[in-house]
């Protein structure tokens, strides 16, 4: 459905309304920010797909954004919670994927260190992949982590159509949960900041 995402943003839109990728909280982020209402989300998942809850913020109080735009604490904390999944028979079978939402260096950090710490068949079994928002551009994943890396010196506001697309297709990529993975806080962003309506969102989901 968003697979040329940009085409949304053009002066002639061909978009279509119907959704059934992703349960209706998760795709409600876009759908607010994007599409002005515009979809009708209509995946409703079954009681042995579902996850609660289908939106999971997580806070690194003390992750740091270094000069090669990688933060070392959310890549770790992203791997403790790959690696509990991986053994929680609650998740048995789960795809699993992880997009930066500032550059391909974390993604990078963030394989890295998932592999050092998981089993290698494993995650083949889990389809898991790490990447930024083109990486998963037609890819889903039934659970998808989004790490901010920014922290509350280093957080410039991502604004304008790049980051529009970047984030609209990083945030409906998920089936049926999606982690936000974040060292900043709301205090810490311009009201112009995409982040900003992110982190609104999981805060408070508007469906």
């Amino acid at each position: 459905l968003y697979d040329l995402a940009a085409r949304v943003f053009s002066a002639h839109a061909v978009m279509l309304r119907e959704h059934f990728r992703c349960s209706p909280p998760i795709i409600a982020y876009s759908n607010r920010v994007f599409y002005r209402g515009g979809i009708h989300p209509l995946r409703i998942p079954a009681a042995s797909e579902r996850i609660d809850p289908p939106l999971v913020d997580i806070y690194v109080q003390d992750g740091t954004r270094d000069q090669q735009d990688c933060n070392v604490r959310e890549a770790q904390v992203i791997a403790d919670e790959i690696a509990a999944l991986l053994s929680d028979e609650r998740y048995a079978g789960r795809s699993i994927g992880v997009v930066s939402l500032l550059g391909i260096e974390q993604a990078k950090l963030i394989d890295e260190t998932v592999r050092n710490g998981c089993d290698a068949a494993e995650l083949i079994r889990r389809r898991f992949r790490c990447g930024d928002a083109r990486t998963f551009q037609g890819n889903e994943r039934d659970v998808m982590f989004l790490s901010l890396v920014s922290d509350p010196n280093a957080c410039k506001a991502l604004s304008g159509l790049m980051f529009e697309q970047r984030f609209n297709v990083a945030a409906s990529r998920a089936r049926d949960r999606m982690y936000l993975v974040r060292s900043v806080k709301a205090e810490d962003l311009s009201d112009k900041d995409l982040r900003l309506s992110l982190l609104a969102h999981f805060n408070d989901p508007v469906l």
